[in-house]
Formats: C-alpha cells, structure tokens, sequence
C-alpha cells in the first residue's frame, strides 16, 4: 500500500479503529505459561486467526500482525524463527482482513526489550538492523503498513522508523508510550518525538501514544501530540485501565462502558484512529465502533 492509498483510507474512515489486545486475547485462550505470543503463530495459527476475525466482527478497519515480540525474540538470537513467526503472522493478519471489504492488515513491529546503546549491551545500529529486516519480511508477506508500537525510548524509535522507512515502501505510523507526567520512560515528550521526526525527516505517517495509560489517562499526552504534529494524524491506544493482580496474575477489570466513555473523550480531541492495548477486549472496540459510527452519521 502506497502512502496515498493510505492517506485515502483514513480520510473515508474520518476515524479508523484499529483492534484489541492481541496478547489479552492468547492468554484467555489458554497460551501456554512461558510461551511467546509470537510463537502462537506456528503452533495455534487457528487461534490467532480467529481473535484477528473476532476483532473485525466488532468493527475494527485495521488487524495488528501478532508480532510485537519478535524484535525480543530476535535479539535473543533466533533471528530465522522470528523471522518465520513474522511472516506466518502477516499471513493470518491477511488473511483476516481481506475476507472483509475494505479492511487493512498493519505489521507490527516492538522494541527489543533491553536498554541500548552506551547503557546497554545492544547498539541502536544493531538494533536498527533487526528493525529493518522485520519490515523486508512484513512487506513481502503482504502487510499493508507498518505500525510501530510501545517504544519507550526516543532514539530506539528513531532508529526503528528510519529503518522501517528505509526497509520497504509502506507507510509507517508509530506510537510511544508515556506516563502521567507525558514523559516516556527515558524522559522524551510528545512534542520531542513529534519534533525529530519534521527535524529529521524521518516521514511518518502518523504518530500517537499507546499502552501505560488507560483511555481518561491518556488524554493529555494525546493532547500534546495533537499540537506538535502539524496535522499528522494522531493516533490512541490505551490500556483498559491498570490491572489489579489476583491469584498470582493481573487482572484488567475496566469493563468494555468504563473503556468506551474514555474513548470517546479522546474521539472529541479530533484524532485519526484509535484502538485498544493491553487488557482491551472485542467487547470494548465494538462499543468504540458504535461511537464512531455514530459521531459520523450526526455530521
């Protein structure tokens, strides 16, 4: 997919939804303790295929390609087998979302999960190498963009969108995650992250936040991505709220209401898509699905 054919997309949808969490999703389907989700895509395709169509059943425009691990997995060394998960995973998102009109498979793509650079083992160049073989395979296995997604440092993400961009010619949007204060982990803002990409003409497509927070929560760092973009489009993907720990496992207990009120506080703000993270379910973006449907036809 070409940016334009993107750009086209978003403008017809006013606001595209993208789908739940997919991790959510395996553990209640009985992933295996200790087992990475990515992994699910070789050893139960069936169920990672079916969360993908149960997240277009509730609306959602875009499936997320069940990947976001595979940057951790190749870091550790099983560069092939992640490189396997990813194209098999893309293959499911597809396969989901083109038995559907007008729906839209994204690769997604995580940080390493290690510090990097001076304080780490791991150089951002390094880094920067797997990022860019995880867009080769995304693209030829026929994934429509490129979304990258939970990076908590601003150099690593950096790094991964000029190597995404650089990769293929997909189209690459990009969401980081913040605290309260509307800092990430290693002390950036929104506007710092929205800044480097024009400075440096790294050509995003969009940018947002996602994760950490949950829909209320997140409203003010969306607020100041929404002022540093220069009409980029901004996108949302909160968590379900935080999640409470029960018998030795977290628990998100936000119910699908709590989550869509959030959600249509940050719809208000005028942002181009938003979707769900961790502890979001296809209960919650049918809901969202109905809002936006909904803002649209009172136009």
């Amino acid at each position: 997919m070409k940016r334009a054919e993107l750009t086209e997309f978003f403008e017809e949808r006013g606001v595209v939804l993208f789908d739940a969490a997919m991790g959510t999703a395996l553990i209640a389907a009985g992933m295996p303790s200790g087992m990475g989700s990515e992994e699910m895509n070789l050893s139960a395709p069936d169920t990672v295929f079916r969360i993908h169509c149960e997240n277009i059943e509730a609306g959602s425009d875009v499936v997320t390609s069940n990947t976001f691990g595979v940057s951790q997995m190749m870091i550790r060394g099983k560069k092939e087998g992640a490189l396997e998960a990813l194209r098999e995973a893309v293959c499911l998102a597809k396969q989901a979302a083109s038995g559907r009109r007008s729906r839209l498979a994204c690769l997604c793509v995580g940080p390493v999960g290690e510090l990097l650079g001076p304080l780490g083992d791991v150089s951002y160049e390094a880094a920067a190498e797997l990022f860019a073989l995880q867009a080769e395979a995304g693209a030829a296995a026929g994934a429509d963009f490129i979304m990258l997604e939970t990076f908590a440092d601003a150099e690593e993400f950096a790094h991964a969108a000029v190597a995404a961009v650089g990769a293929s010619d997909l189209p690459v949007l990009g969401t980081m995650t913040f605290g309260e204060n509307c800092r990430s982990f290693m002390g950036a803002s929104p506007i710092d992250v929205a800044r480097r990409n024009d400075e440096q003409a790294i050509g995003l497509f969009a940018l947002g936040a996602n994760c950490t927070l949950g829909p209320e929560e997140i409203v003010p760092v969306v607020k100041e991505f929404i002022d540093a973009v220069g009409g980029l489009p901004v996108i949302a993907q909160p968590n379900a709220g935080l999640p409470v720990y029960k018998a030795g496992g977290s628990v998100y207990e936000m119910t699908p209401a709590d989550f869509a009120a959030g959600a249509e506080k940050l719809l208000a703000l005028g942002i181009s898509a938003i979707g769900g993270c961790c502890g979001t379910t296809p209960d919650m973006i049918a809901l969202v699905r109905g809002i936006i449907d909904k803002r649209r036809n009172e136009r």
